[in-house]
């Protein structure tokens, strides 16, 4: 099974100098005790509820062995889903084996993954990082109830799919319109911003910019352009670079994490740093220094490294027997300068030179399934 899912990446690397600017202490281990902030989020909204439930969960009494597919390492959020996942598998005693897709335009990559694990008799339970919202229907309702299939952190369809971790995505794009709404309401002059949603064919964009509109209607902000692209590095640089030169009188650039990371620069370049802000849709560790920092004046976190965490959490609890909740994740929360600090860092990003985990064995002491 190893060689299969082991698809090495070298976009981890390239994380390391972000890394190497923010605090140096994680701590390996959760606090015993520790609560976590979450929410059961499939509840109508007026009747969710902040949960806070203790992180130490039970051991596993088998030595399963969990499959988990993510769209891509690219960038830091998906390295804190991965460590998350690997400090969780590691302490319950689980086995773990990871792909990546490549990207959101790899659909039939992905396709081919799910699936090989599906079929694979040594994956007893698979958590899925989706490129698509419903471009593998077919394949996991033909396998419904065969073993556990978890969404993670990327929504999809229902058919096959036992349960979800993560957040709904218009809920990060609702709270960034709500903080621009609010500095910029109805009355004040109108605030012409940059939108940069990510790839238009992955399947949590949509809900982002439903939430975004929904939180600046009756503003003063106006989104003069809209961009769509890959989240590479490469690509939201070119991107940014459109939107500034296509409109000038931008005050804000507002989306994706690393088109915020890699607008610092480019703002600084050409002297903008002070008349245009950078507002972030979620968390990387790029985006959460130039937040540390006061670059970035904004960011979501929807706490990449617990969804990692309780996506193993669930999946032990579905081998197990144990119910498990349909679908669960962190509360969402806006970050600035003033607040980062509030929330642990090691709920949002993996440690400092943390590169991929692809594979970990399950404990040797356990019992095989």
């Amino acid at each position: 099974m190893a060689t299969f899912y082991r698809r090495h990446s070298r976009a981890g690397r390239r994380l390391l100098a972000a890394l190497a600017l923010l605090p140096a202490f994680w701590g390996s281990q959760v606090a015993a005790g520790e609560r976590w902030p979450l929410m059961l989020w499939d509840a109508p909204q007026e009747q969710r509820q902040l949960l806070r439930e203790a992180s130490d969960t039970p051991l596993a009494t088998r030595g399963w062995r969990l499959c988990a597919i993510y769209p891509h390492l690219k960038d830091g959020y998906w390295l804190a889903v991965n460590y998350g996942m690997k400090e969780e598998a590691r302490r319950l005693g689980v086995g773990l084996e990871i792909a990546e897709s490549g990207g959101y335009h790899n659909l039939e990559e992905q396709r081919q993954q799910v699936s090989k694990a599906l079929d694979d008799k040594n994956c007893h339970a698979l958590l899925l990082g989706t490129v698509s919202y419903d471009g593998l229907n077919d394949l996991l309702s033909g396998h419904a109830g065969a073993k556990p299939v978890l969404a993670l952190a990327n929504d999809i369809a229902p058919a096959g799919v036992q349960g979800k971790i993560g957040v709904p995505w218009q809920q990060l794009g609702l709270e960034i319109g709500r903080w621009l709404a609010e500095r910029h309401p109805a009355g004040t002059p109108s605030t012409d911003i940059a939108w940069f949603l990510g790839p238009q064919e992955a399947g949590w964009v949509g809900f982002l910019d439903a939430g975004f509109r929904e939180g600046i209607a009756g503003s003063a902000i106006n989104v003069a352009v809209t961009k769509w692209g890959d989240t590479g590095r490469l690509t939201q640089r070119r991107l940014v670079e459109e939107a500034l030169e296509e409109h000038p009188g931008l005050r804000y650039l507002a989306g994706t994490a690393v088109m915020a990371e890699v607008a610092i620069a480019e703002l600084r370049h050409k002297g903008l740093q002070d008349r245009i802000g950078l507002v972030s849709s979620y968390m990387t560790p790029g985006a959460y220094g130039g937040l540390s920092r006061g670059r970035i004046l904004a960011a979501v976190s929807d706490f990449p490294v617990l969804q990692g965490k309780l996506a193993v959490q669930q999946a032990v609890s579905h081998l197990e027997g144990v119910p498990a909740r349909s679908f669960i994740g962190p509360e969402v929360s806006l970050l600035t300068r003033d607040t980062v600090a509030q929330y642990p860092a090691r709920w949002i990003l993996p440690p400092a030179g943390f590169t991929p985990i692809y594979t970990l064995p399950p404990n040797p002491a356990l019992p095989s399934p």
